[in-house]
């Protein structure tokens, strides 16, 4: 039986690519939009998960980690993708969600498959140095969300 990945992101061109690229190996499943993310991995269980977390998805990305990884422990591993010249959260607000890892330019699918067969293996990848944190203005907000006093 081929590991099971959640594959969560808003771009459909980018959605295309990494089914192409991650369906030899992998069972990929992606929610139809607007469907309830939590309880579709309920019902698939998958091995792993892939959340695009740059622009406007990184608030709901860093919500359902937070969800799917620590409050209902439903996806062993866990990553999130970022497409080049998008701003990333801080270090601290993707480990305070228990992400596995990061991984910079995912328009790349070679990488998305190195990436994804890391996070399958146990492998904690984040890169380093890290990338530039989001603006003042989302740090405030994921500070919210994420319950955390000052900074992010």
């Amino acid at each position: 039986m081929r590991p099971r990945l959640l594959l969560v992101d808003s771009e459909a061109s980018f959605r295309q690519r990494a089914i192409g690229a991650l369906s030899e190996r992998l069972a990929v499943t992606v929610p139809a939009p607007g469907e309830d993310v939590v309880r579709l991995a309920r019902a698939v269980r998958p091995d792993v998960g892939c959340f695009a977390c740059g622009g406007r998805s990184r608030v709901e990305a860093l919500r359902l980690a937070r969800v799917l990884k620590t409050d209902v422990r439903i996806v062993p591993s866990l990553g999130f993708t970022l497409r080049s010249g998008e701003g990333a959260p801080s270090r601290a607000a993707v480990e305070s969600v228990h992400v596995d890892g990061l991984l910079l330019g995912a328009e790349d699918p070679a990488a998305l498959v190195s990436f994804v067969e890391a996070l399958l293996s146990g492998a904690h990848v984040m890169p380093e140095p890290w990338p530039a944190e989001a603006p003042g203005s989302v740090r405030r907000l994921l500070t919210r969300l994420l319950g955390r006093g000052g900074g992010d």
